[in-house]
């Protein structure tokens, strides 16, 4: 299915750009009930609903005119979470300064689970400033999980943080 997100998150990154937000990340998910197409927007300040809605009904306009789509989808844009699980590179990128904990697949220095702020290291690579100092960098494929983790003043924040969804249905 990662093709099939890549191609959803390259259709949709420009609209979601063009309208002042980030596109982190994009997903298909294939029901019984038909197509789930998930797309999880940010903005320093934060995503509510009325972002969510925005972009959920610009997004539906673009759906519609791809002929990949006429089947029907069920359309949902939301915040990507407070505590989001880290998959891919662009996800990487886009939290690098954010705190996180990565579980490595092996030991490194005699550990597997670290926390600290995500840090861009080059191709393929990520890493952490690790909290009480120090710093671990990693392939990417040598990491099992990433999580970030929920900072006191993302919940204090100017902006709203709480995670929202707008779910609509694609005419198709």
């Amino acid at each position: 299915m990662e093709q099939s997100d890549d191609h959803l998150y390259d259709l949709a990154r420009d609209l979601v750009e063009s309208m002042g937000y980030a596109l982190v990340d994009a997903e298909e998910v294939r029901r019984r009930s038909g197509r789930v197409l998930r797309f999880f927007i940010d903005h320093p300040k934060g995503i509510g609903i009325d972002d969510c809605e925005r972009v959920s009904r610009e997004l539906g306009y673009l759906l519609d005119e791809e002929a990949e789509f006429d089947d029907g989808y069920v359309l949902e844009v939301s915040s990507p979470g407070l505590d989001r699980e880290l998959r891919r590179p662009r996800e990487f990128e886009h939290f690098a300064g954010r705190a996180a904990r990565f579980v490595l697949r092996e030991p490194h220095e005699g550990r597997t689970v670290f926390e600290g702020r995500i840090l861009e290291a080059g191709p393929g690579e990520f890493g952490l400033e690790l909290h009480g100092g120090g710093r671990i960098i990693v392939p990417l494929r040598a990491i099992a999980r990433a999580r970030l983790l929920i900072e006191d003043e993302s919940v204090a924040g100017d902006g709203p943080t709480n995670e929202k969804t707008e779910e609509t249905q694609g005419d198709g």
